[in-house]
């Protein structure tokens, strides 16, 4: 009886759900819990999208002891290294319902439990959106281990409904909105959300759901005494930073309740805080996945403002297009990104960091060289052009670039100049503003 029983969790193509919903993402899947040593299985994940378009990925981490095959991938670019499976679009289908099929092969003797993680991540009117899905907790044995473990399972652990969703939007490159959402199966009387403030943030109430709002202890808090009957509850805050965000910065939480006399919890989904100006530089290193870049980096001479050979330009080649760099003077203390520099009325300087024959991101060069400066982008005789910095006096323009140089892997930065928001020599700028050249 045990073996039949056992025969049809490892076979059965029953779909056990795990379902996540938020901005027009719904997730399913068919992963059985039980996983029998030495079978394949044959595994479906159902991505309905709806309207959502452009870059997206799957990811899903896998337990060890199970390799896994792909088998539909809908068009998008598989891998599956270290235990995580990916599936990368540049541009996702546009069918509102995306099916992706895999073989999960269990290794002959391997016996253990294990957590499946998995998140839907796209990018949505220039925002970003991650969403995870539910931790799924699959053991993996043979069928008379199986059997036993069946047998002893406590059912009454926590309603199998209750799940946790997040939403981030970008709202500035310090700000960003925080939505929560649980389905909560019925739970009445207490329960919580608390999520872990980060190190350098501050939270403001922007949803309370009916709950008791607070930050206590670098903990935000959000309390029902007793949890609203309908069988969803959303709250959401604000959360803004003193400074530039670091990279690693993680959001996490849990949603505490009460259950049969006992305090339970489930943890809610965790998402790093990237800000709005590293959406494209997202979608380029995903790219990196789809796509191998060559890049091919040749140092050319180039002629100084005193007409003498001495600072370089540098040309990269990226999938066979020449991106050549030129350098400039910029101040190293917060990014701030400016496509196009306003004009000044006066002339200035600034340093020339590199230049391109196509537009690439300025995160690009931030992401490569670690540069925290301003960078301005703009049209020159042809050329995308990289500055920063803006200075009346050539010498502090001139210090700026030798400060570049020495701090950063810019290939031979150099001062320019402009009257009026016109590109003019040095030579002529120096003699408009009666200053002196330094060396």
């Amino acid at each position: 009886m045990i073996k039949y029983f056992l025969f049809l969790i490892s076979t059965s193509s029953i779909m056990l759900l795990n379902v996540l919903k938020f901005e027009d993402v719904e997730i399913t899947h068919n992963i059985p819990e039980y996983l029998v040593s030495g079978s394949t299985y044959d595994i479906d994940v159902r991505v309905q999208k709806g309207s959502i378009e452009g870059f997206a990925k799957f990811q899903m981490e896998i337990p060890d002891g199970i390799d896994v095959k792909s088998v539909e991938i809908e068009n998008s670019s598989f891998t599956f290294n270290d235990g995580v499976i990916k599936n990368i679009w540049m541009n996702v289908p546009e069918e509102d319902e995306i099916i992706l099929s895999y073989k999960f092969v269990i290794g002959p003797n391997y016996q253990g439990t294990g957590t499946i993680k998995a998140q839907f991540v796209y990018i949505k009117e220039n925002e970003r959106y991650s969403i995870a899905m539910k931790d799924y907790n699959v053991t993996i044995g043979d069928e008379g281990g199986i059997a036993q473990v069946v047998t002893e399972a406590d059912a009454s652990f926590v309603p199998e409904m209750v799940k946790g969703h997040r939403s981030v939007k970008v709202v500035s490159p310090t700000e960003f909105e925080v939505r929560l959402r649980i389905e909560k199966d019925g739970l009445e009387g207490f329960a919580k959300v608390q999520e872990e403030l980060p190190e350098g943030f501050t939270a403001e109430l922007l949803l309370a759901g009916e709950s008791v709002f607070s930050v206590v202890e670098d903990k935000i808090k959000f309390i029902w005494f007793n949890v609203p009957s309908k069988d969803e509850i959303e709250v959401a805050y604000i959360l803004r930073s003193e400074g530039p965000i670091g990279p690693g910065v993680e959001l996490n939480g849990t949603f505490n309740f009460i259950y049969k006399d006992d305090a339970r919890f489930i943890d809610l989904p965790k998402e790093v805080l990237i800000s709005d100006e590293s959406i494209e530089l997202i979608v380029e290193e995903e790219a990196d996945e789809v796509i191998e870049e060559a890049v091919v980096v040749t140092t050319v001479a180039a002629v100084d403002e005193a007409g003498e050979i001495e600072d370089e330009v540098v040309e990269v080649e990226v999938v066979e297009e020449v991106i050549e760099e030129e350098p400039v003077v910029a101040d190293v203390a917060e990014t701030v990104v400016v496509e196009t520099p306003e004009p000044q009325g006066s002339v200035f300087y600034r340093v020339q960091l590199a230049a391109a024959k196509k537009n690439v991101q300025v995160t690009y060069f931030k992401n490569k060289f670690k540069f925290r400066g301003e960078i301005y982008l703009e049209n020159h005789a042809g050329w995308y052009k990289y500055t920063t910095g803006n200075y009346e006096k050539y010498v502090l323009a001139r210090n700026r670039r030798e400060e570049i140089k020495a701090g950063y892997q810019f290939h031979g930065p150099f001062v320019t100049a402009y009257n009026a928001g016109e590109r003019i020599t040095v030579q002529e700028a120096l003699l408009i503003t009666k200053q002196k050249w330094v060396k």
